[in-house]
């Protein structure tokens, strides 16, 4: 009896799907992010953005301590994309203060992003960190 055409691609090279499976992964991964930001309230999507930012500080910073430069531009590109965006949101007119401080906040991680040693990227994620604190618990119920 012949076996079926995956089985037999499988059984002659079985790293021949690797790709259409790394594939797959993505596209749920995109579908799943998209349902989430879809569902989600204006104050979810900054703290899904800050958690994006944070993971990819520590990736920047991880980059620039093992001297892999290509890494760390790619994870400074994304991550200073997402501090542009932020910035983008403030609304000084109604902010005040609050957006003020942030705007100052993100030209800090700006910088501190494009200086790109790793002690400016420790700084960077300990900032972010601490800012997405803050979001967390304007979040949280009051008890």
């Amino acid at each position: 009896m012949p076996l079926p055409a995956a089985d037999q691609l499988l059984r002659s090279r079985p790293h021949a799907l690797e790709g259409d499976r790394t594939a797959a992964l993505r596209h749920y991964r995109s579908v799943t992010l998209e349902a989430r930001v879809a569902a989600a309230s204006p104050h979810e999507l900054v703290m899904m953005l800050f958690d994006r930012l944070i993971a990819l500080l520590r990736e920047a910073r991880d980059a620039a301590a093992k001297a892999e430069a290509v890494r760390r531009v790619r994870a400074t590109e994304r991550a200073l994309a997402i501090v542009d965006g932020l910035d983008s949101t403030l609304d000084r007119a109604r902010g005040g203060e609050v957006a003020e401080a942030l705007a100052r906040a993100y030209a800090m991680l700006r910088a501190q992003l494009l200086d790109g040693s790793p002690g400016a990227l420790a700084s960077a994620s300990f900032a972010a960190e601490e800012i997405a604190s803050a979001w967390r618990a304007i979040g949280r119920p009051r008890a």
